[in-house]
């Protein structure tokens, strides 16, 4: 009985062996070849994403201003990157399969011949395209340690995974190729299982340089803006490593919109395609910008700049008042797209002009007497003063300091006040007028520095205006809680003094400052828009409105910046318009600058004690004038600024003009009739509002009053 049952159990393990010995004789002999085909397809023919064409970027007339066009990319395997042995082995194969090496020459022999015509082939593509060795080097150690990056999180939550998506997948590693380039690049290199030709897309802008700061620019995503990506949970429409990808401007700020969703192929070694999902084009935006308009207002702006005493730089902005619809955002001096590949480090190191400051949205400014127009409604508001409140310019605030917080009357023309041409005193309109910096300090110290901010901040100070651009800064209102964290000390009654004067420590954008003239202009502070989608929603959704301001104690402000422009004797009387039916309203500005540092002197201490200073423009341009020695640095200053302080140390001023514009039928301190467009103008270390930035928002102002005209801009 036993014997029987151990008979039967050894002819069961013996069947059992039989099955296994031809079951491994069937893979490793009858199919050997084709297993070794999929594991070649599973490396060397990934499935592929096809990279979705971006949408258009048009102006307010529907001019194309950037768009994609035909192009090729030049992608390469992961495993190339990553340097996998599983991935060389696999390329050995396929490259033993076509017959380039003998069949019975080992695996590794071709491998190590593998890894030798990697590294030739970056070369090859260097030469062949243009770009330099390094560009392709650090593209590709960019994407290896991004998915390395993903890989590690993916195996830290899931052990198990060997291997995720992103590991047998190709990436841009040159991209944006013309159609001849990419021609000579895959009949060189297409024989390397590693690298392959794929059709793409370029960026071409058709746009004048006048909005080169708005539209910004595209590049590779980089490991910033695919962690920070909004649409990373969607397989398709997320940023990969090597992903063309809006990186400043509008391209970045309709990044979303603009970028569509990829497409997948996944192909058999002999071309046949497993599966196919077509790409999605992305969509289309538009911009509120004219840029006809722009290119007229840069014009204007630059003459402007070139005739000040100090050339450097400058911005000017113009809004719609009832749509609050960016009409020019313009940015002086620019540059061209070829500059940045060609010269940008030149670019960089211009510390005097600053070529690639969007200063329109980037740059801060002390606002000046601009901040007045704040101030006053601030005061107006509160009840601290009246339209009827009058107050003596006495030319010195305190008397017993009197070199500080003086009017600028009596600085420019000691013993002078502004109650000598009225000796009643100043109303708000008066001082508006007149710019009276003692009636301003008056209504600063009664309000006082807490209050006084948190009316900066309801006119739009210290916020960003719903741009959407990466580039616009928030500007600095100094409220208590940023004195404590910044100076670590409470308001001062001084604070106050200079708050209310636009100095101290507040600063504004030239955008804000248009949009507070257009608050003015239309009674309530709401953000800008600037991109719309096709169904001309604003992108990003606009921000929170504030509640709207008292008309009637909006009246004697709109009088006085009436008349700043239209009378007489008016800070920018100069500016007023030579028209029949438009007439200009505004507000002038200087504001105390420190010179731009054009270099530095930078201290080094060696080892032994010695010190030695170097003049150069960065820490890094002065570390180059040692030789493997770098020694301590241990003090900088600046060497050489720009404009340079005369004898009497007396700083440079920005000069600022804001305003709006309406129709000669708009009765005097009303809400302006009809369409208004809101301006700011700044020069920097132009000196004198009134008359450096007076003449240049007049020219702009009728620029934008004959665009008008237009049938665009009517539209």
């Amino acid at each position: 009985m036993f014997t029987r049952r151990l008979r039967c159990l050894l002819i069961a393990f013996a069947a059992l062996a039989v099955v296994l010995v031809a079951r491994l004789f069937e893979l490793q002999v009858l199919r050997a070849g084709e297993f070794e085909q999929l594991a070649v397809r599973m490396v060397t023919r990934p499935e592929r994403m096809l990279p979705a064409p971006r949408g258009a970027i048009v102006d307010r007339g529907g001019r194309v201003l950037a768009a994609d066009e035909p192009a090729f990319d030049v992608l390469v395997h992961y495993g190339v990157l990553a340097a996998r042995a599983d991935y060389l082995n696999a390329c050995a194969r396929e490259l033993r399969r076509r017959g380039e090496f003998a069949s019975d020459q080992p695996l590794s022999e071709i491998a190590n011949e593998v890894r030798l015509r990697i590294g030739e082939s970056w070369t090859e593509l260097a030469q062949l395209t243009g770009r330099p060795l390094s560009e392709i080097v650090e593209r590709g150690a960019s994407v290896r340690e991004h998915v390395e990056r993903i890989g590690r999180v993916v195996r830290e939550r899931s052990p198990t995974i060997e291997r995720i998506e992103m590991e047998n997948q190709m990436f841009p590693i040159i991209d944006a190729l013309d159609n001849d380039t990419a021609l000579r690049v895959r009949l060189a290199l297409e024989r390397h299982p590693w690298l392959r030709v794929a059709p793409a897309s370029r960026r071409v802008v058709r746009a004048s340089d006048s909005l080169i700061h708005v539209l910004g620019r595209t590049g590779p995503a980089s490991r910033e803006l695919i962690e920070a990506d909004e649409l990373a949970h969607d397989e398709f429409r997320r940023r990969r490593p090597g992903d063309r990808t809006g990186t400043s401007g509008v391209e970045r700020a309709a990044d979303a919109v603009l970028r569509g969703a990829s497409g997948r192929l996944v192909e058999e070694p002999d071309g046949r395609v497993l599966e196919y999902v077509a790409p999605i084009p992305g969509e289309d935006v538009r911009l509120t910008i004219d840029s006809a308009l722009q290119d007229a207002v840069l014009e204007r702006l630059a003459a402007a700049v070139e005739k000040s005493v100090h050339p450097a730089g400058g911005a000017a902005v113009v809004l719609d008042v009832q749509s609050r619809e960016v009409l020019a955002l313009v940015s002086y001096p620019i540059y061209s797209r070829e500059d940045i590949s060609r010269r940008y480090a030149e670019l960089m190191a211009d510390t005097r002009r600053a070529p690639l400051l969007a200063r329109a949205v980037a740059a801060q400014y002390a606002p000046g007497s601009i901040c007045k127009v704040a101030t006053v409604i601030g005061g107006l508001s509160d009840g601290v003063v009246s339209p009827q409140t009058r107050i003596h310019c006495t030319g010195r605030y305190i008397p017993t300091t009197p070199n500080a917080f003086r009017c600028w009357i009596y600085n420019q023309n000691p013993g002078v006040t502004h109650d000598m041409g009225n000796p009643a005193g100043q109303t708000a309109e008066d001082a508006i007028r007149n710019s009276c910096n003692i009636y301003f300090f008056s209504v600063g110290d009664r309000l006082g520095a807490g209050r006084l901010t948190s009316w900066f901040e309801r006119l739009g100070l210290g916020r960003t205006q719903g741009t959407g651009l990466v580039e616009e800064v928030a500007g600095i209102v100094p409220t208590q809680d940023w004195m404590q964290r910044r100076q670590r000390r409470d308001h001062q009654p001084a604070d106050a003094w200079n708050f209310s004067i636009g100095q101290g420590e507040v600063t504004c954008t030239p955008l804000q400052a248009a949009g507070m003239a257009a608050t003015v202009a239309a009674g309530r502070w709401e953000p800008v828009r600037l991109i719309v989608d096709r169904e001309g929603r604003p992108v990003p959704s606009r921000l929170a409105e504030q509640l709207p301001l008292s008309d009637e104690l909006l009246r004697p402000v709109r009088a006085g910046m009436w008349r700043v422009v239209n009378e007489r004797g008016g800070t920018a009387y100069v500016a007023r318009l030579d028209r029949r039916d438009f007439e200009l309203c505004g507000k002038t500005g200087s504001a105390q600058a420190v010179p731009a540092v054009l270099s530095r002197r930078y201290i080094f201490e060696r080892p032994d004690g010695r010190r030695e200073e170097v003049v150069a423009a960065s820490e890094s341009e002065a570390r180059s004038a040692f030789d493997e020695e770098q020694p301590k640095l241990v003090g900088t200053r600046a060497a050489e600024r720009y404009p340079a302080v005369g004898p009497d140390d007396r700083l440079p001023s920005h000069a600022w003009f804001i305003g709006y514009t309406q129709s000669t039928m708009t009765r005097r301190g009303a809400a302006p009739q009809g369409r208004s467009y809101a301006i700011a103008v700044l020069i920097e270390f132009g000196g004198s509002g009134g008359r450096v930035a007076g003449p240049a928002a007049r020219d702009v102002a009728n620029a934008v009053i004959d665009w008008s005209m237009t049938d665009e801009g009517g539209s």
